[in-house]
């Protein structure tokens, strides 16, 4: 399923106020106000509509938006707070009671996923848990390999290093000739 599919079906699912909140694109026109007053060029704006936009579909909650704008428009801390403050003001707070309910209904249900985990063993090698997914990956690394030309336990000590270096018998490239 790609994104907009993924974005239809969430759509869907939303409390009707909030959908048509989101449709109105209302909101969208408030970003740009935003956007416009904190001076963001095209690139921060987008990055900044797609992380009001991921709220508003519940895809990413409330509290991290601070970060999440911070990470994505590579600002400092006061701008991201601001911007988030006026953004919370401004789009957030017309449809906070929705957000909220949402936001409250996904925490229990992954309350209750947690209690479930815990006590049901996990058969097959492959986690569906954020933490599960990183040991995977982790295992599934291949290890570094190492240069050719770093030491080994296997050379003795007392053989010096091999080194590519030039020679530059009768005429050094890098200097004048003296005549």
């Amino acid at each position: 399923m790609d994104y907009k599919e993924t974005i239809k079906e969430r759509i869907k699912i939303l409390p009707d106020e909030l959908k048509s909140f989101v449709l109105e694109e209302k909101w969208r026109e408030d970003a740009e106000k935003i956007g416009g007053e904190f001076n963001l060029d095209e690139e921060k704006y987008a990055a900044l509509e797609n992380e009001i936009f991921l709220v508003l579909l519940c895809f990413e909650p409330r509290k991290d938006f601070v970060e999440n704008i911070k990470k994505e428009l590579g600002m400092d801390a006061n701008d991201t707070t601001w911007i988030a403050e006026d953004v919370e003001k401004n789009i957030f707070s017309k449809v906070s009671d929705e957000l909220n309910a949402i936001e409250n209904q996904i925490e229990e249900n992954e309350k209750e996923n947690v209690g479930e985990k815990e006590t049901e063993p996990q058969s097959s090698g492959v986690g569906g848990s954020f933490e599960q997914i990183i040991l995977n990956q982790a295992r599934a690394m291949q290890p570094a390999i190492p240069p050719e030309n770093l030491p080994t336990g296997e050379q003795k000590q007392n053989e010096p290093p091999q080194t590519a270096v030039p020679d530059y018998r009768g005429s050094d490239p890098y200097r004048e000739p003296v005549e």
